[in-house]
């Protein structure tokens, strides 16, 4: 088994933006072990095994098994994984079992209705721009009013301040890619930060343009699988392809056929030729080549308001939900679910997406993968969990008193997401919410 850079990093094939090389070469000791559920004594699978202090790590396998090498014993390790508690453990000898000690769900039950709603930001002096989760902590990423200054900040969750980093470039915000891999952008680079329990680094200083281009279409990994999402004919076509090393399945697909054959109609190639014949530049090219191209340049025009309306592009996000895979099917209504060989084996009528004001989002609770989406009502957010099964609304929870809150996250039962507050100067602080 090859160990990695990042914790979070799994095997993806044909990802070349992500340089995955073996630990070091002078390693001399191969550690192999078993991470278990202390509570069921059931294997945990993906759960992060990392050298302490170190960018040497691995990641265990369905079996909960892992293989690291080491340079010499006795080594701390750090091993991590979204549903159970971070552990640190000395392995003295070359075979290791490993029990991490499970988030009990018990806490599910427990509903808190004093300090529904706390304000956790770290500083008062300063705005949080962005925040995403990492491992069991927050990471959030900061700046002073001039900006003149930028800081990356590990929370605890309930805002104890870990650590801070002073950044030396201009940030954008953060991305967090379909592995769960947190990155930096900048205006014209990407960087992935990586925490290893004593300082942060940001590696890979890749193009922000190359890397964005990649990583726009990748959805989920699925048993040894990226699965893609392209979309063809200005969005009224969504390809779903599932790829791995020695295959590129299309498994699924969604079409509004009238659209795109109005599309075809109006804008064929005798509409490119007589813009061609106008000399708009960009059309400037042979027959053939515009021929050949249609699709492309279908995606470049500008489109009135009538034709914009009646050429909506098809919404169907996909999610992988407790190892299991679906697609939201706004434009038909209905919630596909598929089994693990990626064949349909549901489609689940849906009408969440109608109500008023809704948010177009689903949250997928970190820990526990509830499901949730959102409606913003007179400036109050309402958090509307989903029934797993039907996928019809249930449980409501209200952001009272913050009215036009950003970037909502939830976590083991509880809402993360920022607001100004009018109180504080208007900076940008991170909240944290009980649920119901």
């Amino acid at each position: 088994m090859k160990t990695k850079i990042s914790i979070k990093m799994k095997r993806t094939g044909f990802l070349f933006l992500f340089i995955f090389i073996t630990a070091s070469l002078c390693a001399q000791i191969t550690i192999t072990g078993a991470i278990i559920n202390s509570l069921t004594n059931t294997p945990v699978a993906d759960a992060n095994i990392i050298v302490k202090g170190t960018l040497q790590g691995t990641s265990s396998d369905n079996l909960g098994n892992f293989e690291l090498r080491v340079r010499a014993l006795p080594v701390m390790i750090i091993i991590s994984e979204i549903r159970h508690h971070t552990t640190e453990f000395i392995v003295t000898n070359q075979i290791s079992q490993i029990r991490l000690a499970p988030k009990i769900q018990m806490l599910k039950e427990v509903n808190i209705q004093e300090n529904r709603i706390q304000n956790i930001h770290p500083d008062p002096r300063l705005h949080a721009y962005d925040f995403e989760f990492y491992e069991d902590f927050i990471l959030v990423l900061a700046f002073e009013k001039t900006r003149k200054k930028s800081e990356l900040l590990i929370l605890e969750d309930n805002g104890d301040l870990i650590l801070t980093h002073e950044l030396s470039i201009i940030p954008e915000g953060f991305y967090k890619d379909f592995m769960g891999n947190v990155h930096l952008l900048t205006a014209d680079s990407a960087y992935q930060i990586y925490y290893d329990y004593q300082k942060i680094q940001l590696l890979y200083s890749l193009s922000k343009w190359d890397f964005m281009a990649t990583m726009h279409q990748c959805r989920a990994e699925f048993n040894d699988r990226i699965l893609t999402n392209n979309m063809r004919y200005r969005g009224l076509e969504s390809l779903y392809f599932a790829i791995s090393e020695n295959e590129n399945k299309l498994f699924y697909s969604i079409a509004d056929s009238a659209k795109r054959s109005y599309l075809e109609r109006e804008f064929d190639l005798k509409y490119f030729l007589q813009l061609r014949k106008q000399g708009v530049e960009e059309f400037m090219v042979s027959v053939k080549t515009l021929r050949e191209n249609l699709d492309i340049y279908r995606q470049t025009i500008g489109m009135d308001w009538m034709d914009s309306q009646i050429l909506s592009p098809v919404f169907a996000p996909l999610y992988k939900i407790s190892d299991t895979v679906f697609i939201f099917d706004y434009t038909n209504s209905e919630v596909i679910k598929f089994d693990k060989d990626l064949k349909v084996v549901q489609k689940i009528p849906i009408n969440f997406h109608n109500g008023k004001k809704w948010t177009k989002q689903i949250i997928v609770d970190d820990t526990w993968q509830d499901v949730y989406t959102c409606y913003t009502r007179d400036g109050i957010t309402h958090v509307t969990q989903l029934n797993k099964a039907t996928f019809k609304p249930e449980k409501v929870s209200e952001v009272n008193g913050l009215i036009y809150i950003d970037k909502i996250k939830i976590r083991n039962d509880h809402a993360y997401f920022l607001h100004k507050d009018q109180f504080r100067n208007y900076h940008r602080m991170i909240y944290k919410m009980t649920l119901y």
